[in-house]
C-alpha cells in the first residue's frame, strides 16, 4: 500500500526541503500488483531519459542510427 504524504513526513523527519516542506519520493509503491510509479516531476524525467536510452540503443543494434 502506497504511503501517504503525511506519513512519509513523520517516518523522514531530517528530510526538509529549502520551503520546509518534505522531500517527496521520485517514485512509490503500486497500491495493487507489481512495481513503481513515478510520483514527482523527477521520475517521470528518469523514466523517459531510461526508455530514450533504450530506444536509442535498439536502433543503433538493427543499424539504424
Amino acid at each position: 500500500m502506497a504511503m501517504s504524504e503525511d506519513q512519509y513526513k513523520a517516518s523522514h523527519p531530517g528530510e526538509l526541503g529549502p520551503d520546509g516542506e518534505g522531500k517527496q519520493p521520485w517514485f512509490t509503491k503500486n497500491g495493487a500488483g507489481v512495481g513503481y510509479h513515478p510520483s514527482s516531476w523527477q521520475g517521470v524525467l528518469v523514466l523517459a531519459l531510461a526508455v530514450a536510452v533504450l530506444v536509442c540503443i535498439v536502433l543503433l543494434a538493427k543499424g539504424v542510427i
